[in-house]
């Protein structure tokens, strides 16, 4: 009975360090900096994961103003060819939005 017992745990301790091991390599493999274009009245791409520290830069290429907002900071009026660079020091999700548009929608993912 001790044996089995031994052998449980033994196995809970490996998947616990492999899963430790997946969740600290992907951080790893996450860039620092991301870009994002503001056209069609959409983000685009519509989800950026990057390192904790990183930067995302926010461009607007359509012909209306937009924003980009989220409940910790929000960039102003963006006009055409203006950009907005914000940083992530906490690692979490992040749901961004124009404030002008409610279907324009995106999120940060940082690691």
């Amino acid at each position: 009975m001790n044996v089995k017992l031994i052998l449980v745990l033994l196995v809970s301790a490996f998947l616990i360090a492999c899963n430790q091991t997946v969740e600290q390599s992907s951080a790893v493999d996450a860039p620092l900096e991301g870009t994002v274009e503001l056209e069609n009245s959409a983000f685009s791409p519509n989800t950026v994961t990057i390192k904790r520290g990183g930067t995302v830069t926010f461009e607007n290429n359509d012909a209306t103003t937009h924003t980009v907002t989220s409940d910790s900071f929000d960039s102003g009026d963006l006009a055409k060819g203006e950009t907005f660079e914000q940083t992530f020091t906490k690692t979490g999700s992040y749901s961004i939005k124009c404030k002008y548009h409610p279907g324009m929608m995106m999120k940060v993912i940082v690691k």
